[in-house]
């Protein structure tokens, strides 16, 4: 799969479907995708040029000159720049120097930069236990006692209530063995360090190890965000595949950063941990048509005015090299200032 050169964030973008007609209800179709930094002109333009680039090469396919795997008539997706083919779509809110902020297919407003390494780090989920076996222990506190105090009279619903107390009883003793093996693994783990702990202890051994390095640290929802502040490194510096690895960063996010070529961070809270919806489908694709236009606005307001209640990540601490370099020190104070890290607002 392709990988696009450099980040991109186009600020213009458009849409164009060609078809060529080869019968009555017969053709082929193309749909491509044009952007720009520009006019909403060049855009278009852009995706007229595409498009057709994408019909020459649908109807000169033959066996000699065979498609390209990857090749796609209809190019519907790709906002977060996954397939390689198109830059990240999103509604650009603000530019500056190297950084875009944009607003992401949920909602919520990203920092994307090329140059200043961010790795994001998941706690490992926590499983809920077994919960103690309330609903069978109550059966047979009513089945056992009737049992006990009704004359023996045998008949056949006697026998099945007999044999449901039975059953209820296996399946009790079968779940309290279970509830008691975990309540003793939670009493022996509680001496152990907690997962924000063996997280933090990851950074900080990264750290001694590459004591040149500044590593800033903060507090997500669900982990932990450490930006690198010493120096500029792109996607593909060899330093950044250490840190990645060293740290244990979610996989997901660092197959992100190399399609996308750029680092992003979440700077503001998610819809659903304020107790909102996300975008409806119709409105979470950027661009959008202009009868969705409204509703979109709508929407924002909202979600602006209670994004103002919640961080979306908090600063623990600076470790290693406390010197910041020039770009990261830009990036640092846009960033803190549009999660809120320093306020003691609820995580979101």
């Amino acid at each position: 799969m392709a990988i696009l050169p450099r980040m991109h964030i186009p600020q213009y973008w458009a849409q164009v479907r060609l078809r060529h007609q080869t019968g009555i209800r017969h053709g082929a179709s193309v749909q491509r995708w044009g952007w720009s930094d520009n006019s909403q002109m060049d855009a278009e333009a852009h995706a007229r040029q595409r498009a057709q680039q994408a019909l020459d090469a649908l109807l000169n396919a033959d066996s000699a000159r065979p498609l390209d795997a990857g090749f796609e008539r209809m190019e519907w997706r790709g906002e977060y720049g996954l397939n390689g083919a198109t830059p990240i779509r999103e509604e650009v809110l603000e530019r500056r120097d190297e950084t875009v902020m944009t607003r992401n297919s949920y909602g919520a407003h990203c920092l994307n930069t090329e140059h200043v390494a961010i790795a994001d780090v998941d706690f490992p989920a926590t499983r809920p236990g077994p919960g103690f076996p309330v609903k069978s222990l109550m059966l047979l506190a009513i089945a056992l006692p009737w049992l006990w105090l009704t004359p023996l009279a045998w008949s056949a619903a006697l026998l099945a209530l007999m044999v449901v107390t039975a059953m209820t009883g296996l399946f009790f003793i079968a779940q309290l063995k279970k509830w008691l093996a975990w309540r003793q693994r939670q009493q022996s783990e509680q001496g152990a360090a907690s997962a924000a702990d063996q997280a933090m202890a990851r950074v900080q051994q990264t750290v001694s190890r590459h004591p040149d390095w500044g590593l800033r640290v903060y507090q997500t929802p669900k982990g932990l965000r450490i930006i690198v502040t010493h120096a500029t490194w792109d996607y593909q510096a060899p330093e950044v595949q250490i840190l990645f690895k060293e740290l244990g960063v979610d996989p997901l996010y660092a197959m992100l950063c190399e399609r996308q070529q750029c680092f992003r961070a979440r700077v503001s809270a998610k819809p659903w941990r304020m107790g909102m919806s996300g975008l409806s489908s119709t409105e979470r694709r950027w661009p959008l048509p202009p009868e969705h236009l409204q509703a979109r606005r709508q929407w924002t307001l909202e979600y602006e005015k209670k994004a103002t209640q919640f961080a979306a990540c908090q600063f623990l601490e600076q470790l290693g090299n406390p010197v910041l370099c020039v770009q990261a020190q830009s990036f640092v104070q846009w960033h803190d200032t549009a999660c809120k890290a320093q306020s003691s607002l609820p995580l979101a």
